[in-house]
C-alpha cells in the first residue's frame, strides 16, 4: 500500500479558530479547570465525540485546536520539523527539567542527536545485545515461577516495569540495576515522580512555577537534583572506563554519546555539540520513555489476554513450537517467528493507546484542513477515536490481533490510523527495541503460564502520566506444563 501523502487541496473557505465548536470555558482560564491531567486524554476524546473534529479549546490565553483524524495527524507528523514542532510547552517544560534530549530538541540540535541515538538503537546491534535481554527475561521467568508456586497475586505492572528498567539500563549504560529482584532503588522512585508533574505543568493555564514554588514543585526540584546527580556519576564512570580502554569501541549508548562529544570538541565542530547536559538529558529520556511505553503496552496486552483464554492457548502453542522446553527464547533470530505476539501488542495498543495524544505547534501561520492556525496556537491529535472507527477497522470494538496479519476481503483495515510510534522524520527511534522486548516477554510468560485477571476489568482505570498506564494489573498465574 502506498502511504505517501499528496498535497491537500486548498479549501474554498478558511475557518478561524473562534468559528469552531467547542466546550464553553470561563474568563481568563478558559477550559483549564475542566481538565484533570491524569484523565486529560479521556476528556479530549469525550469532547471530540460531542463537538466533532476539529474543535477548539482555550487553556489560559492559549488557543487550542483538537483533531480526531489520522489523516491530519499524518500530515503534521510528516511536516516536522520544518512546518511544525512539538506542541505547546512540551519542549520548554522538559528543558526546564533538564530531561529534554532528542525528544524535545528541534532544528540542528535534533538532527545531530537523532543520528547518534538512531545509530545506538540500530536493529543490527540487537543480536549482540540479545544475551543481556535473555538474562533479564530468565530473571523475570524465575520470579513469576516462584510467585505462581506460592499462589500469590502478581502485580504485573510492577514486574513488567522492572523488566524494562533493567533492559533499558543495560543497553544505555552497561549497568544492570536488577530492579526485578531488588525492587526500585531511590533513583527509580524519584523518576516515578517526574512524568505526573510534567503532565500537570503541560496543562496548567499559566507557568506559575517560574514565579513561585508549591510543595509539589519543591519535591520535583529535589527529585530532579538527585536524578541528575546520579546521571553525572554514570557519565563520570563511563568516561573513566573509556580512558582506561581508549582502543575499545563504545559499549553502550552513553559511551557512544561521550565519544561523539569528544570528537566534536576535538574537531572544533560547533554545529553538532554534545555537552554533558545534552548527554544527561538523552540518558533520562531513554530511562523515562523507554521504560514506560514498553511496560505499559505490555500491561494493557495482558489485560486483554486475560479475557481471551483461547488466544492465550494459541500463543502458547506457537511459543512451544519455537522454544521447546526453554523458559526463554534461546536465539534472537527465533523471535522473528513471533509475529502474532507483536500483533497482539499492536491490537492492545489500538484499543488502549499508551500514546493517546499528540501535540504540535506551527512554525508559521498556516492552514490545516480548512482551519487557519496562527504560529502561537497548539494542535492536539487524539489517536483513539480513529482507531475505534468502523470505517478504519472492521468490528473495531473486538480484540482481534489476527487483523494485523490477515488481509480480509472487504474488511476495513487502515494501518495509517495506528499512530503509536509516530510517523515521518520523528518516528520513535526505540520502536525496534520495544518490539524485541514485547515478543520476548510475552513468549516467556505464555510458554509457561495461564493468566487470569485478579480483579474486575471495570476496576482498572486509565491514568495519563504522559503515557497512558493502567491504574493496576493484578494477575493470577497457573502453570501451563
Amino acid at each position: 500500500m502506498n502511504h505517501e501523502l499528496h498535497p491537500a487541496p486548498i479549501p474554498e473557505r478558511v475557518r478561524q479558530i473562534d468559528e469552531l465548536p467547542g466546550p464553553p470555558g470561563i474568563p481568563l482560564l478558559g477550559n483549564a479547570l475542566q481538565i484533570n491531567p491524569s484523565k486529560a486524554h479521556q476528556q479530549f476524546e469525550r469532547w471530540a465525540a460531542e463537538h466533532g473534529s476539529p474543535y477548539r479549546l482555550k487553556i489560559g490565553p492559549k488557543q487550542i485546536v483538537v483533531w480526531a483524524d489520522h489523516r491530519v495527524a499524518n500530515q503534521l507528523l510528516r511536516s516536522r520539523p520544518d512546518a511544525f514542532r512539538r506542541g505547546g510547552r512540551i519542549s520548554e517544560v522538559l528543558d526546564e527539567m533538564r530531561i529534554g534530549g532528542l525528544f524535545a530538541a528541534e532544528g540542528v540540535a535534533w538532527l545531530s542527536q537523532r543520528k547518534l541515538v538512531m545509530q545506538a538503537l540500530n536493529v543490527t546491534h540487537f543480536p549482540g545485545f540479545y544475551p543481556t535481554l535473555q538474562t533479564i527475561a530468565l530473571r523475570l521467568h524465575a520470579r513469576l515461577t516462584r510467585l505462581c508456586k506460592e499462589g500469590r497475586e502478581v502485580d504485573m505492572l510492577h514486574e513488567l516495569t522492572g523488566f524494562t528498567v533493567d533492559a533499558v539500563c543495560a543497553l544505555a549504560f552497561g549497568t544492570d540495576p536488577n530492579t526485578l529482584e531488588q525492587g526500585p532503588d531511590r533513583i527509580q522512585r524519584q523518576l516515578q515522580r517526574i512524568f505526573p508533574m510534567f503532565m500537570k505543568r503541560l496543562l496548567a493555564p499559566v507557568p506559575y512555577w517560574r514565579w513561585f514554588r508549591l510543595p509539589q514543585d519543591r519535591a520535583l526540584d529535589s527529585a530532579l537534583d538527585e536524578v541528575h546527580a546520579y546521571v553525572r556519576t554514570l557519565i563520570d564512570g563511563a568516561r573513566a572506563q573509556m580512558q582506561r580502554h581508549p582502543d575499545r569501541p563504545p559499549a553502550n549508548l552513553l559511551q557512544s554519546m561521550l565519544a561523539a562529544g569528544a570528537a566534536a570538541s576535538t574537531s572544533g565542530d560547533e554545529r553538532h555539540p554534545f555537552p554533558d547536559a545534552a548527554i544527561s538529558a538523552n540518558v533520562l529520556t531513554l530511562l523515562l520513555a523507554g521504560e514506560d511505553t514498553t511496560a505499559h503496552s505490555l500491561a494493557w496486552t495482558i489485560f486483554h489476554l486475560c479475557g481471551d483464554p483461547a488466544l492465550q492457548d494459541e500463543l502458547a502453542e506457537q511459543a512451544r513450537e519455537v522454544m521447546g522446553r526453554d523458559a526463554v527464547c534461546s536465539d534472537y533470530q527465533l523471535l522473528q517467528q513471533f509475529d502474532l505476539f507483536e500483533a497482539t501488542v499492536t491490537e492492545a495498543q489500538r484499543l488502549n493507546p499508551v500514546v493517546a495524544m499528540l501535540s504540535f505547534t506551527p512554525t508559521s501561520a498556516t492552514v490545516v484542513d480548512d482551519v487557519a492556525l496562527p504560529p502561537d496556537c497548539i494542535v492536539y491529535i487524539v489517536s483513539r477515536p480513529d482507531m475505534a472507527d468502523a470505517s478504519n477497522f472492521h468490528d473495531p470494538e473486538r480484540f482481534d490481533p489476527h487483523r494485523w496479519l490477515e488481509r480480509r476481503h472487504g474488511a476495513a483495515h487502515e494501518p495509517r490510523a495506528f499512530l503509536q510510534f509516530g510517523a515521518g522524520p520523528r518516528v520513535c527511534p526505540g520502536r525496534h527495541l520495544a518490539v524485541v522486548q514485547m515478543r520476548l516477554v510475552l513468549s516467556t510468560i505464555l510458554n509457561s503460564f495461564h493468566m487470569d485477571l485478579a480483579c474486575t476489568p471495570e476496576s482498572i482505570e486509565e491514568m495519563n502520566a504522559f503515557t497512558v498506564m493502567p491504574s493496576r494489573m493484578p494477575v493470577r498465574l497457573r502453570p501451563r506444563h
